[in-house]
This record gives structure tokens, sequence and C-alpha cells, in this order.
């Protein structure tokens, strides 16, 4: 075995109440893939996994797994084998970088909520402008209610179709898609909408002819 195991000691060093965070701490990313700082209730235990890494570090490498974090967001992620992960369909994917993309538009904006913000309006517009398409109602619903349970947003709101609500924008965001990641992402989408521009003005050309 290569892999050096050594700080799996520090266990024994914990108190019971830290061993308590710690397995909460393995239950949250296990499940929900992000500890956030700037969530009230993750402060403390984000502040727990920071000073204890190199044991999260080790313990979920006995995992075929890594843990990546970026302090300067304030996040911890949770990358697993490609059975864990979680898939995405082609509007889901195209969701998460419009996110990205009003991450990037709305970062240095000051929000009451300690998070970059913007109204579900904003996103299916943002939405529309990237793909070239509208979302529907009952997609628009289920989509933000899945980005919601992965822990990239909160939407204020129980009707997640309601224009106004407000979106808050978790830093778990950027940490999912990097910046040259967003760079390719967005110019796949372009050319994609130029190609089917074209395609519509020959279209439209032939049933001239016609």
């Amino acid at each position: 075995m290569n892999q050096d195991l050594t700080a799996l000691t520090l266990i024994q060093d914990l108190t019971p109440d830290d061993f308590e965070r710690f397995k909460t701490g393995v239950k949250t990313l296990t499940s929900k893939t992000f500890i956030i700082r700037g969530i009230d209730r993750e402060r403390e235990l984000y502040d727990f996994a920071i000073r204890n890494i190199a044991l999260f570090e080790t313990w979920f490498a006995c995992m075929d797994a890594v843990i990546v974090r970026d302090e300067s967001l304030g996040v911890i992620a949770y990358r697993g084998s490609g059975a864990t992960r979680i898939h995405f369909s082609r509007e889901e994917i195209c969701a998460v970088l419009t996110l990205r993309l009003l991450y990037e538009d709305k970062k240095l904006e000051v929000s009451l909520t300690g998070f970059p913000t913007a109204t579900v309006e904003d996103f299916k517009q943002k939405y529309k402008a990237a793909t070239g398409e509208e979302l529907r109602k009952t997609n628009l619903n289920n989509i933000l209610r899945r980005l919601s349970s992965c822990k990239l947003i909160a939407v204020d709101s129980q009707d997640y179709t309601d224009n106004e609500a407000l979106i808050r924008l978790y830093p778990s965001i950027p940490l999912s898609i990097d910046r040259q990641a967003l760079d390719d992402a967005v110019a796949l989408l372009s050319d994609k909408k130029e190609n089917t521009t074209e395609v519509d003005e020959e279209e439209a050309e032939e049933e001239g002819e016609e």
C-alpha cells in the first residue's frame, strides 16, 4: 500500500465531541458533497474540517475519493469515484453553467444573505441567452429543486417558478466549474447556437424557394 495512512492515527486524539463532528463532516460530504463556511449552521463544521483536514483527506483516500477545498471561497468538496458521482441531464448541465455565469456577474455585489443573489427571472433570461432555449415551467421547477438539493443554490421561496424569488448562489458553484471549464463550455454553447441559426436560415430559404 503506497498511501500514507499515518494521519488516521489522529482520530485517537479527538475528544468525544470532536469525534461526533468528524462523523457529521463525513456524512455531510458524502451525502451533500459540500461543506460551506458561509452557511451559518455549517461554519463550525467547516472550521473543524479545515483544522483536521489531514484526517479527512486520509479517511476519504481509503474510499478512493479526494477532498477538494478552496479556503478563499470557504468550500470543502467531496470527489468520489465514478460510481458515486451525480449524473445531470443536458438541461441541468446547462443550468449549472448558467449559474456559474450568474455567479461571475453577481459575486462582487453586496447581499444581505452573505451570498451573491439573482432572481429566478435573471436565471431564466441568462439561460436563454446562453443556450438559445427557454425553460418550461415544469423543467424550471425540477432543475432548481435538483440544484438546491445538490447545495449549489438555495431558493428563498417554496415556489421555484416565482420570477421574483431570490436564488442564493453558493461558492460551491465556482468550485464545481472552474474558469477554464466555464470558458470552454460557453464557447461550445456559442457554436451550437450559431449552427442552429445557420440551419434555421437554410430552412427558411428552402421554404421561400418552394
